[in-house]
């Protein structure tokens, strides 16, 4: 009667003082009431939507969760000397940062940072030529990553200590690989990481495809055909949308760069911040559950599904600002007999480190690291050695004249002369032709055996400019060497 009353009231107001003729036309009071309940309905389903919008958001951060952590702490080494580095400077530089405040109690982990390794694989070679550590803040919503080299030269048994070996080396010795990776990336670091994947090729293409592809600029021409790899980049400069298999060219390409492989780490970290603005602008990760999916499938990883959902979150959480790449600070164009290295600046990249990585709250120091360097002075090593001795490096030099045959050169003369119609003199200079391997007569392995087959010039023996053969080895090794 109260909301009759209301709207009779209302209607006598607009059409007059004859309330009986109102009442007729208002045939359609229960229009009023349709509306009301109409709106009644509208309401309660938005009420019902958001609750189930909430009790799902509710459900989804008691399912996620973040990854669990160790507690190890900051590692320490103490520096010791091997028996071919005892009387080296370096085996005795390092000894005090043994009783820095690190060697005490365990540093305090930050319950809001958490660290990541991620790498990318080639299943070929089993080398991981990408390799990138973060550290994501939750408190602050910053996201730090930094490119390690694949060059990076590292305290490491073998003749090649380069970074991206530490996988297949441990491949090669019986194990997963992810072990020896972690523990040379703990070396680096001097703590060990969160968590980790280990991305391969094909992986990445269907996660890419997954989110529907990205938005790219791409910066330079990206041509290169490799069959033997079944690598096939064709790419024009600019903006286009790329598949997966797109992006996996413009992550790998690295020929058109004059720096190489640093020109290739500044386009993978522009590329995955564009993907990262991306997201940040939508406000999501488009098609999560199914990235999740292949993720969990196909990649290599210690993260479980809530992990996953857990990082989704706090990634879309931070701004395209406060997202940041560096590269490791160091010498990109060394070389160690014959092979490219790049060699850490050790002061800078326990700098980095600690600002822009480091989870505890101690600073990591060269006490904590096992890490070597090279410089035109030779190696300097945080432990006081290296390992496998520095005559251990793989020798890709040119092979210089070997000094051996020079003392010789004075006395085979004598020798030679007087039997000279016997022919044995050519024999006994033999030896010195037969250090010229290829040169001499296009055979590799006949250091030892052309000998003989010398005397039938008897002739040579005679000539005093024979013994300067030797110094002909010097062009031999250079082709030698590639």
């Amino acid at each position: 009667m109260k909301i009759n009353g209301n709207d009779s009231g209302a209607h006598a107001k607009k059409k007059g003082p004859s309330g009986d003729g109102n009442k007729a036309k208002s045939g359609g009071k229960p229009a009023p009431r349709r509306r009301s309940n109409v709106g009644k309905k509208i309401a309660l389903i938005i009420c019902c939507a958001l609750a189930l919008a909430c009790a799902a958001a509710a459900l989804y951060m008691l399912w996620e969760k973040p990854p669990e952590r160790g507690g190890e702490g900051l590692q320490t080494i103490e520096p010791t000397a091997t028996p071919e580095n005892t009387e080296k400077p370096q085996a005795t530089s390092t000894p005090e940062p043994t009783e820095d405040p690190n060697a005490g109690a365990p540093a305090t982990l930050n319950e809001n940072m958490y660290t990541f390794l991620v790498v990318g694989i080639d299943r070929a070679a089993m080398l991981t030529d990408v390799i990138m550590v973060g550290r994501l803040d939750t408190e602050a919503h910053e996201i730090n990553v930094v490119s390690i080299p694949r060059d990076t030269l590292v305290n490491k048994y073998g003749s090649v200590k380069k970074v991206n070996t530490y996988y297949n080396s441990d491949i090669a010795s019986g194990g997963d690989g992810v072990t020896g990776l972690m523990g040379g990336i703990k070396n680096l670091l001097g703590f060990e990481p969160d968590c980790y994947a280990v991305v391969d090729l094909e992986a990445f293409v269907e996660l890419v495809d997954a989110i529907g592809g990205v938005d790219y600029d791409v910066p330079v021409a990206m041509h290169y055909h490799d069959p033997t790899q079944d690598l096939y980049i064709d790419l024009e400069p600019g903006i286009q949308h790329l598949n997966g298999q797109q992006a996996m060219g413009v992550v790998r390409f690295r020929s058109g760069y004059a720096s190489a492989d640093i020109g290739r780490i500044g386009t993978q970290q522009d590329f995955l911040m564009s993907v990262a603005s991306q997201f940040l602008t939508l406000g999501n990760i488009p098609n999560l559950p199914q990235f999740i999916e292949i993720f969990t499938e196909y990649v290599d990883t210690n993260m479980t599904t809530a992990n996953l959902a857990f990082f989704a979150r706090q990634f879309l959480l931070c701004s395209a600002e406060d997202i940041h790449f560096q590269t490791m600070p160091a010498n990109y164009g060394d070389s160690i007999k014959g092979v490219s290295y790049v060699s850490i600046y050790l002061n800078d990249w326990l700098e980095m480190v600690n600002e822009c990585l480091n989870p505890y709250d101690t600073d990591v120091t060269a006490a904590n690291v096992n890490i070597l360097t090279h410089s035109s002075s030779g190696f300097y090593s945080t432990v006081g050695y290296v390992a496998g001795g520095e005559d251990s490096f793989y020798n890709n030099l040119p092979a210089s004249p070997s000094p051996s045959p020079s003392p010789e050169v004075s006395e085979t003369p004598e020798a030679s002369e007087a039997p000279q119609e016997s022919g044995t003199p050519a024999e006994s200079q033999a030896p010195a032709e037969s250090l010229e391997p290829s040169e001499g007569g296009g055979q590799p392995e006949g250091t030892g055996e052309a000998g003989p087959t010398e005397p039938v010039e008897p002739t040579e023996p005679v000539e005093p400019t024979e013994p300067v053969t030797p110094a002909e080895d010097t062009s031999n090794g250079e082709e030698g060497a590639q």
